[in-house]
């Protein structure tokens, strides 16, 4: 038998609370921690697979530098030099728009973008490309402009919403929020509750809903936008919440005053009897939704979101206990964006903006192939493989090929990797101290400093024993001075981190443009002395938390440290004392714990961020875009191509048999067959399809070959394919990448978020005689 240790997951942003069983040094079992405050004794399959990420043959173990087609071992003292050197010279030649970061966070592992902001910054860049800028810049976007703060966003009440809605999640399979097969089953089963589904096909949550709403894909904007007018033309809106908290919702109503939204429920194919139902639940009782990739990365997918959001409003629904609630944040995740602020930059190309400091993943390859002299030069990549996961796999690797400088910092040997001209081995969320910033749990709010549960192999770095020398070798991390280094030294041989603090401050107030790069301040001065630059930035983390000034900290009734009983009592000292024990008590506790508890009588009002208190429904942008969303326009926008391309694809479908992209290891499907696309009975004997048999998806972009799977799931006319194969591990390649037919071009209008979900496609069978042939 071996040691059980606490951790958490790895693989999404849920992170369930785990324990794995060590033996020599090795992950050898997997089950889900029963004493996690978070996910409270549940886990998905994906945690359960961690042992395959965290033994491979492909993990990296020592720095590397290609050398005309291979890689040749070198030591982190010559990386360190040779890219700081080779970076600087791009830098002074070329200025700071030459430099992008691509990666950072992790699933749930998300402790490196704490460093690599401050890398970019510092070296003066505000270029940072993540996965937000593949499914969230609408829904955060949406946020900003009707509530102010793109840092929060609003999910469903799960325990307490009379209705639970799924839109465009399959959250039974995806495991998108916490506990998710328990909660919908409670939803479905309980009497006096209902689940809804909208999703163009019979999905497993679809199945086990109250109402299915099964729109013609595609058309979620346009049902929103008439679902809406419905409401406002019965006069179900909830009157007395608009006029207390919303500054200008007569303008906006102007959207949907006079709209035909009959011939709209028409055009998305639902029953105007199921939509008058649907209308009067939403204004007779409390209710949540979750929303997934379907309207994240569908067509319109930025007026989803706003859409959503309104319907979210005339209802009554944001920040109000059984209905859509904030999942409050231990940790930062950035801070609200003005796209029109003159301070933030547009990228030089594609003229796209960032939201929360992330920029649109469609833009990379066009900032990169182009004339432009402020073009994109270097690429620093951590934890991220573009080469597969953006769109338009071959021109994002011809891109890649052509930069000056590729940098990836990973774990594994991913495709970017081998395009790179240098490759940084980087421990795991298993092999070193990490947090998640989404903090999912209501009303409880959870706090989780993920501890070592194993030793890292070869010459990994935690992630701040990289990104710190990195700066240093370019040199953009400031002289700093020698009180601040022995002030971290005394903190962390005495425990006692408060006068750290007041120093840390003290420096700060006296160097405010070092401000974006503090964090790289804390894990150089206190990082060594903790034992961990993670850890250290943790601490930093939580001593700056949202929560500071809640009230709601105080009502977890964290024990104090005593150390300071003065400090203590004084205002604002108080809470830094109590921070600081937020911090210790994580620090012994892997499993997590309970650092505070919503403040449901206050959510309207930390919330709502804009300076006059109010909720704003108007936005030019989307006044703008109305045109867009008309009966009329949608019909000719939905029948156009269709001769060519009569299917539409959405590209990554989950199912009970797969896994991500971030797991990569394909022994996690070893006896089963995921890769397949999913097509409707009736589209299969159109196309003269048989089950099992091979075909080819074409798309205006490219086409891969892929098993056909008929399922009843799917609606005619709609097909998907699971997004995590074409991976090369270990030699072996399973599938082709979705990326292989999805475009740059195919993206949102307003924030650049791709539409991934919504491909116009056709499927060719492969005769056997020209399979042979190949």
């Amino acid at each position: 038998m071996g040691q059980w240790k606490k951790t958490e997951c790895n693989f999404c942003a849920v992170s369930c609370g785990l324990e794995v069983e060590i033996e020599d040094n090795k992950i050898v079992n997997v089950r889900p921690d029963p004493d996690s405050p978070r996910s409270k004794g549940y886990c998905c399959r994906k945690g359960r697979t961690s042992k395959y990420f965290q033994d491979n043959g492909d993990r990296l173990d020592y720095p590397m530098k290609k050398v005309g087609d291979t890689f040749e071992r070198i030591s982190w003292e010559q990386a360190f030099q040779e890219i700081g050197d080779k970076a600087r010279k791009i830098l002074d030649e070329h200025g700071p728009r030459s430099l992008a970061l691509i990666g950072g966070p992790g699933g749930a592992a998300q402790t490196e973008l704490a460093f690599a902001k401050p890398f970019t910054y510092g070296a003066g860049s505000q270029y940072l490309y993540n996965p937000i800028g593949l499914e969230f810049m609408g829904n955060w976007w949406s946020h900003g402009k009707i509530f102010g703060d793109q840092m929060h966003f609003t999910e469903a009440d799960d325990e307490k919403c009379q209705i639970l809605i799924l839109w465009g999640s399959n959250s039974y399979v995806t495991h998108n929020f916490l506990n998710s097969r328990e909660k919908i089953r409670e939803a479905s089963l309980n009497p006096d509750r209902m689940l809804v589904t909208v999703d163009p096909r019979m999905s497993e949550s679809a199945r086990l809903s109250d109402m299915h709403v099964a729109l013609r894909p595609g058309t979620d904007s346009l049902l929103l936008r008439s679902l809406i007018a419905l409401i406002l033309d019965r006069g179900w809106e909830n009157r007395d919440y608009l006029i207390k908290h919303v500054a200008d919702y007569t303008k906006a109503f102007d959207w949907f005053s006079g709209f035909d939204y009959r011939k709209g429920f028409e055009v998305c194919r639902v029953p105007f009897a199921q939509m008058e139902e649907l209308a009067k639940l939403l204004t007779t009782r409390t209710w949540g939704v979750h929303q997934d990739l379907g309207l994240f990365c569908g067509r319109h997918n930025t007026t989803n979101s706003y859409l959503m959001l309104t319907l979210e409003v005339i209802c009554g629904m944001p920040f109000v206990p059984g209905g859509c609630i904030v999942n409050e944040s231990l940790c930062k995740r950035g801070v609200n964006i003005d796209e029109n602020d003159p301070k933030i930059w547009r990228t030089v190309v594609t003229n796209s903006f960032p939201v929360l400091g992330t920029y649109p993943e469609c833009a990379v390859s066009q900032e990169i192939l182009t004339d432009n002299p402020d073009r994109l030069r270097m690429i620093f990549c951590t934890n991220s493989n573009p080469a597969r996961s953006y769109p338009d796999t071959k021109r994002m690797t011809q891109a890649l090929k052509a930069l000056e400088l590729l940098v990836v910092v990973d774990v594994e040997m991913t495709e970017t990797a081998r395009l790179a001209d240098y490759i940084l081995p980087a421990k795991n969320g298993f092999e070193q101290y990490d947090f998640n910033t989404f903090q999912l749990n209501f009303p409880e709010i959870v706090g989780v400093l993920k501890h070592p549960v194993v030793e890292a192999a070869g010459e990994r770095r935690e992630t701040g024993d990289i990104w710190i020398p990195l700066m240093k070798a370019m040199g953009t991390l400031p002289q700093l001075p020698d009180w601040l280094y022995k002030a971290g030294e005394k903190a962390g041989r005495t425990g006692d981190r408060i006068p750290y603090f007041v120093k840390l401050l003290a420096y700060a107030m006296g160097h405010k443009d070092q401000m974006n790069i503090l964090p790289a301040i804390v894990g150089e001065t206190l990082g060594k002395p903790m034992g961990s630059p993670n850890r250290a930035v943790f601490w930093a983390a939580v001593m700056t938390s949202p929560l500071i000034g809640t009230g709601q900290v105080e009502l977890a009734d964290i024990p104090r440290l005593g150390i300071h009983p003065v400090l203590e009592k004084l205002p604002k000292f108080k809470d830094f004392c109590m921070m600081d024990a937020v911090f210790q008590l994580l620090d012994q506790r892997p499993e997590g714990a309970v650092v505070g508890i919503t403040r449901q009588d206050t959510m309207l009002e930390r919330h709502i961020r804009h300076e006059d208190h109010k909720i704003h429904l108007y936005c030019e942008e989307i006044n703008d875009y109305m045109k867009y969303l008309t009966p009329e326009a949608e019909t000719e926008a939905l029948e156009r191509d269709r001769e060519e391309f009569p299917l539409v694809a959405s590209s990554g479908r989950h199912s009970d048999e797969g896994h991500n992209g971030y797991i990569r290891n394909p022994k996690t499907y070893r006896f089963r067959k995921p890769y397949a696309v999913a097509v409707n009975p009736a589209d299969a004997a159109r196309f003269g399809l048989e089950d099992g048999e091979e075909a080819r998806l074409v798309t205006r972009a490219g086409s891969i070959e892929v098993p056909v799977e008929i399922s009843y799931q799917m609606c005619p006319g709609y097909c998907m394919v699971p997004h995590h194969f074409g991976f090369t591990f270990e030699g072996e390649t399973v599938g082709s990448g979705v990326n292989e037919y999805t475009s740059y071009k195919d993206h949102d209008i307003i924030t650049g978020n791709p539409t991934i979900r919504y491909i116009p496609c056709r499927l060719e069978p492969i005769g056997k005689e020209e399979k042979g042939d190949e």
